[in-house]
Order: C-alpha cells, then structure tokens, then sequence
C-alpha cells in the first residue's frame, strides 16, 4: 500500500507541476484600463494587488499597508489622495510588488526616477512594464514546459512498461528518479534566477549612486533587510527542529 501510494505521489508531483506551468503560462498582469477607475482606500488596495498577482506570489503578505506606507515614506510612490490610492498608485504597486521580489528599494527608486526622465504618462510606463513582464514569464514558462513534459513522456512510459512486466520496485524507482530530474530543474531555475539578480545588481549598483542619493529609500532598504534577516533566523530554527 506505501508502495502505491508513493507512486501516486511521484505522478501527482508531476502533473501538478504541468498544472502550474499552464496557469502561468496563460497569465497577463492586468492592462492599465482594466486596473479600477474607483480611487480605493488601503485595505481595498491591499485586496485587490493580492488578487491581481495571486497567481504568481503566494505569500499574501507580500503587501502589506506597512510597506505601503513606507514606499510613500521614502517617495517611491505618490501619497495618496484623501487616503485614497487611484490608478497610478495601483500601477506602481503591481509593478513594485513584482520587482521586490528580487530588486532592493534603492534600485526599484532609481528605476521609477529614470522612469520620469523618459515620460509622465503612466499608462505608457505601466504598458511598458506589463510587455516586458508578460514576454519573459511566457517565454520561461514554454521553455519549462518542455522541460516538464519531456519528463512526464519518458518516466510514465518506462512505469507503464514496468508494470507490465509487474516489477513494481522498477517502476518506483523510476519515478524516484523523475524527482530528482525536477529537483535538478528547480536547481537550475534557482541558479539562473541568481545569475540574472547578479547581473542587474551590478548593473544597478552603476546607475542608482548616479540618479540620486535618497535617505528615505535607504531606510526603507534597511527595514526590509532586517524583516527579511528576521523570516530567514526564523526559517533555520524551524528547519533545524525538525525530525
């Protein structure tokens, strides 16, 4: 009964992942005439950039109206109006949201200021944005894609072949096997994603120390290392105590 049930687990991981890569792969950031018309207040921002880049972040505090504050603290973003957030706050939100995730403030600052050399309208850098974002997503997730099936294809078929024969050790095997190809495709994805943050903040490290020295954005740098150091202590423990 382990033994089937460990195959089930093997093909499940399989096929969700398939799952996963389709769902990305027919994703788009919102255009900026669908964002809302409606100003809102900051919990109904919070709800809806939650909604909007639910599918590719699943932590939902990675906004949070902490952070909010802090991006008009240090001007990164406009302060709202009446408390109320328009379109182009929700913009740069979904925009900054994305961009946290692997740039720090500074650079995410020195990129918005060099936004506003290039033009004023918002729609014309959100759109901008959106292009380049949708473009690189689906091209990762098509080249992933083939990775994944390729997998799929060849380790189904030598189970099936397996069980014809009723060597179900064979067939566990092979699908132990199928784990650690997508272990070695998830390290592969982890090295390109550090390979390309190396390169930008290289990059960055060039052009923010040019557009302008702001305490504020430094600050707000700061805080969020610390945050961040503060998850990650707490993660090592978490690890460290288990059996």
């Amino acid at each position: 009964m382990e033994k089937k049930d460990e195959l089930n687990e093997n093909i499940n991981n399989l096929d969700y992942l398939k799952e996963y890569i389709s769902k990305l792969e027919g994703y788009e950031l919102p255009e900026y005439k669908a964002l809302s018309d409606i100003p809102l207040y900051m919990e109904q921002v919070i709800s809806y950039i939650q909604g909007a880049l639910e599918p590719l972040i699943k932590d939902s505090n990675f906004i949070t109206p902490f952070m909010v504050n802090n991006y008009v603290k240090a001007k990164i973003l406009d302060a709202p109006i009446n408390k109320k957030y328009n379109k182009d706050h929700i913009a740069y939100l979904l925009a900054i949201s994305l961009l946290k995730q692997t740039a720090s403030m500074k650079d995410i600052a020195s990129l918005i200021e060099i936004d506003k050399y290039l033009t004023e309208d918002k729609q014309k850098l959100y759109t901008s944005f959106k292009e380049i974002y949708d473009e690189v997503l689906k091209n990762q997730t098509h080249r992933l894609k083939v990775r994944v099936e390729t997998i799929s294809r060849d380790q189904k078929k030598k189970v099936a072949q397996n069980n014809k024969k009723n060597n179900k050790t064979e067939a566990t095997n092979t699908l132990e096997t199928s784990d650690q190809l997508l272990a070695l495709i998830a390290l592969r994805l982890y090295i390109e994603s550090e390979t390309s943050k190396m390169i930008a903040d290289e990059i960055m490290g060039r052009i923010s120390p040019m557009v302008f020295e702001n305490h504020d954005v430094l600050e707000v740098s700061k805080k969020e290392a610390k945050i961040t150091n503060k998850k990650e202590s707490k993660e090592a423990k978490r690890l460290a105590s288990r059996k």
